[in-house]
C-alpha cells in the first residue's frame, strides 16, 4: 500500500478535534523541552559534603526508628524465640537482670509520687552498693610509707559505715506504710552520703598518698577528686532540682575548703595579707580559680538537666491525667451504648425473645438462600446469614464487666473495647434494617406512604446484600401477627411484594424471590 494513502481508522483519529488539540499539545511540550535543553547549561551533579553524609545517615537512623512499633516488637519477639544459642541466653539474662535493676520506670505509675520515688531510691540503692565497692577499692590502696594495718582499719570502718548507712537506707523506704514522706527522707539521705563518702574517700587518698603515684597528668588522688564529680551526678539522678540545689551548696562549701585547706595549705601563710597573696598568687590562683569556675558549670549542667526532666515529668503527669479522664469519660460512654443496645434487644418476655430469635433465623436462612438464587458466592450468603443473625448470637459480647471496674486500662483493654465496638456498631445497623422494615410494612398498612417517606427509607442501607436480607425481614413480619394488622398467608404476601413493597428493592432481587417463593415458603414453614 502506498505510504500517502490512509485507513479509515486513521483518518477519523487524525481529524478528531479531541485527538489533535492533544496531539498538539504534546507536540508543543515536547519543542519547549528540546528548547529548553539545548539553550540552558546544564550544571554538574552537586558532590556531597562530609556534612551531607552524616545528616544522611541520621536521617536514614530515624527512618528506621519510625516503623511501625507493633511491628518491630512481634520482630524482636520472634528474634528472641528462633535461634538462641546458650552464650545468647546467658548474655539476655544478664541484660534484662541489669534492665529490672537500674531501669527507673519499670512497672510504675508515674501519678503516684510515692511509687515512682520508692523505684528511685531502690534504683539509686542499687548504684550506691555498685559505688560502694569503687569507694572501698580506693580506700584500700596505701603506700609504702603508711602503716598497712592502719590502712586497713580505716577501710573496716569505711565498710562499716557503709554498711549501716545502706541498712538504713533499706529500712527507711521500705518500712510499711511507704509514705512520700519516708521516701523523700531516704532520696536526701542517699544523696548527702554518696557526696560526703567521695569527699572522706578522697580525703583518705590525699593524706596517706599525697602525690605519689603520680604518672603525667594522671595521679590516684587525682581519681579520688573525681569521684566527687561522681557522686553529683548519681544524685543528679533523682531528677530532683531541690535535692540538686542543697547538694550544691554543701558541695561547693566542702569543695572550697578542700581547695584551699586540703590541696594548698592556705592557713599556714595567714598570718598577713602579703604573705598570703605572695603564696596564692600565680599557678596557685588559677588553679582554685578554675577548678572552682569547672564545679560551678558542672552543677549548673546537671541541675539544668534535672530541671528540664523533672518538667518534662510532670508535662508527662498533665497529660496522662487528662488521658485517664478521657479513659474513664470513654468507659462510661462505652458502657452506656452497649446497655442502650441491650434494653433495644430485649423485648420483655422470655416467650417473646424467643419467637424473636427464630423469626431472625428464619430471616437468615431465607437471605442465604436469596443470595444463592442471585448467583452470589457462597462466602457472600454465608456473611449475609451471620450478619441476618448477629443481633442474636453476640447479644452476650456486649457489656463491660471486663474492664469497667478497672482504674487505668491497657492495650489489652482498649483491643477489648474496640472489637466490642465494632460488634456494636453491626449489632446496631442490623437493627436498623429490622426497624425500617417495621416501618415499612406499618406505614403501608397504615397507608401514610409517600415519595418522601419512600426516598427516606431507600437513604437507610439500600446497598444489594441489606436489601436481600430486607426482604427477607418484610416476608417475615407480613406472615406474623402485629397489633396494626393480622398475619397473612403466603401467596397475599407474595401479592403485597409485587405490588406495594418493590419501590424500596433492585427489580432483580425482587423478581428471584418471586420465582423461587415456594422454596422461601418452604424455609419458612420448616423453621417455624
Amino acid at each position: 500500500m502506498d505510504n500517502r494513502e490512509k485507513t479509515l481508522d486513521e483518518f477519523f483519529r487524525k481529524n478528531d478535534p479531541a485527538t489533535k488539540k492533544k496531539e498538539d499539545k504534546a507536540e508543543s511540550k515536547k519543542k519547549i523541552d528540546e528548547y529548553f535543553d539545548n539553550v540552558s547549561v546544564k550544571k554538574a551533579p552537586r558532590k556531597k559534603s562530609f556534612i551531607d553524609k552524616v545528616i544522611d545517615f541520621f536521617r536514614i537512623s530515624s527512618f528506621k526508628k519510625n516503623f511501625d512499633e507493633n511491628k518491630v516488637a512481634a520482630n524482636l519477639r520472634a528474634r528472641e524465640m528462633e535461634g538462641r544459642n546458650r552464650i545468647t541466653k546467658f548474655f539476655q539474662r544478664i541484660k534484662y537482670f541489669f534492665i529490672n535493676k537500674f531501669s527507673f520506670e519499670a512497672g510504675v505509675d508515674i501519678l503516684d509520687e510515692t511509687s515512682v520515688l520508692y523505684r528511685r531510691n531502690l534504683v539509686i540503692r542499687n548504684i550506691t552498693w555498685v559505688t560502694n565497692i569503687v569507694f572501698l577499692l580506693f580506700t584500700l590502696i596505701g603506700s609504702g610509707g603508711v602503716n598497712r594495718s592502719v590502712n586497713i582499719i580505716v577501710t573496716l570502718i569505711f565498710s562499716m559505715i557503709m554498711f549501716l548507712v545502706s541498712q538504713s537506707i533499706r529500712k527507711v523506704i521500705s518500712e510499711d506504710p511507704t509514705t512520700l514522706q519516708k521516701q523523700q527522707l531516704g532520696e536526701y539521705i542517699s544523696g548527702v552520703y554518696i557526696l560526703l563518702m567521695a569527699v572522706a574517700v578522697y580525703l583518705k587518698l590525699r593524706f596517706t598518698l599525697g602525690d605519689a603515684l603520680t604518672g603525667g597528668f594522671f595521679s590516684i588522688t587525682q581519681a579520688g577528686y573525681a569521684l566527687i564529680y561522681f557522686a553529683m551526678v548519681v544524685i543528679a539522678l533523682y531528677q530532683d532540682s531541690r535535692l540538686l540545689s542543697v547538694v550544691f551548696r554543701v558541695n561547693l562549701v566542702a569543695m572550697t575548703i578542700i581547695h584551699l585547706v586540703v590541696m594548698y595549705p592556705v592557713y599556714q601563710y595567714a598570718t598577713d595579707f602579703i604573705t598570703l597573696w605572695n603564696y596564692i598568687k600565680g599557678p596557685i590562683l588559677t588553679d582554685i580559680f578554675l577548678r572552682t569556675l569547672v564545679l560551678a558549670v558542672f552543677m549548673i549542667a546537671l541541675y539544668s538537666n534535672a530541671k528540664i526532666s523533672e518538667d518534662m515529668n510532670n508535662k508527662r503527669k498533665e497529660e496522662l491525667v487528662k488521658r485517664r479522664a478521657m479513659e474513664k469519660d470513654f468507659k462510661t460512654v462505652v458502657s452506656d451504648v452497649f446497655d442502650v443496645i441491650g434494653v433495644y434487644k430485649q423485648h420483655g418476655d422470655e416467650e417473646i425473645e424467643k419467637n424473636q430469635e427464630d423469626s431472625s433465623r428464619r430471616v437468615a436462612e431465607m437471605a442465604a438462600k436469596l443470595g444463592n438464587f442471585l448467583g452470589y458466592s457462597s462466602k457472600l450468603c454465608e456473611e449475609l446469614f451471620d450478619f441476618s443473625t448477629i443481633h442474636i448470637d453476640k447479644k452476650d459480647i456486649l457489656n463491660a464487666d471486663d474492664f469497667g471496674k478497672k482504674d487505668r486500662l491497657d492495650e489489652k483493654d482498649f483491643h477489648r473495647i474496640r472489637e466490642k465496638t465494632i460488634i456494636g456498631s453491626v449489632i446496631i445497623k442490623r437493627l436498623q434494617l429490622e426497624k425500617k422494615g417495621e416501618d415499612i410494612v406499618r406505614a403501608h398498612f397504615e397507608k401514610t406512604v409517600n415519595k418522601d417517606f419512600i426516598k427516606e427509607m431507600n437513604g437507610i442501607q439500600n446497598n444489594r446484600e441489606s436489601q436481600v436480607i430486607l426482604l427477607c425481614e418484610i416476608y417475615e413480619i407480613l406472615r406474623q401477627p402485629r397489633n396494626y394488622k393480622r398475619e397473612l398467608k403466603h401467596q397475599r404476601a407474595i401479592d403485597l411484594i409485587q405490588l406495594e413493597f418493590y419501590p424500596y428493592f433492585d427489580p432483580q432481587i425482587v423478581d428471584r424471590f418471586i420465582k423461587y417463593s415456594d422454596d422461601f415458603e418452604a424455609i419458612y414453614y420448616r423453621l417455624i
